[in-house]
């Protein structure tokens, strides 16, 4: 019996999983080097009850503060031969430097528990991300043993189809995960050209989202009005912090609706450009760019809109490091304006 002459299973594996591999291993180092940076900050919040004890012991020998200083190493009164080196910022008075000192030791109380949750929820992800990766190399496994026995003209219960079906599944699993593998370019996007002065209206910045859409942000009265007036086109998604001043984001669409890990991601930017702090709560108004109209006579930035709906996300780092790291390579249109 000859066998079908099929194209090497291995390197069809490899071929259809190679874009969220890579996708999957860029994520990895990101979720690597974000640890990094929160136990960085563990350390530092360690530091919190020291701190507070160079500030119990300053309150009680402020007198003996002498005018610019910068460290002073004082006695522990209710500890006799124990010395705290207290750091001064010479430029305040004895009394500022003492309030500066304990409010910097409650940020730090204050932020151990967000670090650590922080920390958890991060190496949780890494090990779900790195036991994907695991169950890729038990994919390509799969493939070369069924390659290898048609090779020898072996009969097998593995069949093609379920290997090629099982990569799918590799892939689709990428989402929940949180990996966005990027769409090769239309021939649309390949004729567009990196952002410019001429391109955008001023104070408008270009990001890529990402799964590669475009995403405008204005962060003055100016460039929101800019970019409500300008840039907004009807199918567009539109973001801004709900009851409250701040970013104005906007999510270029097509024809079919931007997916939801999209959405979420844009929100964070929103909120993160309007002051919510990274790994804080925000609750975002996404409408489309057909719902948003300029209030006549109103100041500019001012819109009012119909229809649309709130999303509560968290701000996470490595989402809004995201966008940031690929500003400089977002893809604008040389011509902003279009069909809504």
């Amino acid at each position: 019996m000859t066998l079908p002459n099929l194209p090497p299973m291995p390197q069809t594996v490899r071929a259809d999983t190679a874009p969220g591999l890579r996708a999957l291993r860029s994520q990895i180092a990101r979720a690597r080097r974000l640890i990094e940076r929160l136990q960085a900050d563990a350390a530092r919040a360690e530091g919190a009850d020291a701190l507070r004890l160079a500030g119990e012991v300053l309150k009680t020998q402020l007198h003996a503060v002498p005018k610019g200083a910068t460290v002073l190493e004082l006695p522990v009164p209710w500890a006799p031969g124990e010395v705290v080196a207290v750091r001064l910022r010479p430029e305040l008075s004895a009394l500022d430097n003492l309030r500066q000192i304990f409010d910097r030791a409650k940020a730090l109380a204050r932020s151990r528990p967000l670090i650590a949750a922080r920390q958890a929820a991060s190496e949780a992800r890494l090990t779900a991300l790195q036991d994907h990766v695991s169950a890729h190399a038990a994919l390509l496994a799969r493939a070369d043993a069924w390659q290898a026995a048609r090779n020898r003209g072996e009969p097998t219960t593995e069949r093609p189809r379920d290997i090629l079906r099982a990569a799918q599944a590799w892939i689709a699993a990428l989402g929940p995960l949180g990996v966005v593998v990027q769409a090769p370019p239309t021939v649309r996007e390949r004729a567009t050209v990196r952002p410019s002065k001429r391109d955008l209206p001023a104070g408008v910045e270009a990001f890529t989202a990402p799964a590669g859409a475009q995403v405008f942000a204005g962060r003055s009265a100016a460039a929101n009005d800019a970019l409500v007036t300008r840039v907004l086109r009807g199918r567009d998604l539109w973001f801004h912090l709900r009851d409250s001043p701040g970013a104005h984001v906007v999510l270029r669409a097509g024809v079919a609706a931007p997916p939801e890990l999209e959405v979420q991601a844009c929100a964070q930017l929103c909120a993160h450009l309007s002051g919510v702090a990274k790994a804080d709560r925000a609750e975002v108004t996404v409408c489309l760019g057909k719902g948003v109209r300029k209030v006549k006579g109103a100041p500019a930035g001012s819109v009012y809109t119909t229809g649309g709906r709130s999303v509560l996300v968290v701000v996470r780092a490595e989402v809004v490091d995201g966008f940031y790291a690929r500003r400089h390579g977002a893809r604008v249109e040389r011509q902003l304006g279009g069909d809504t």
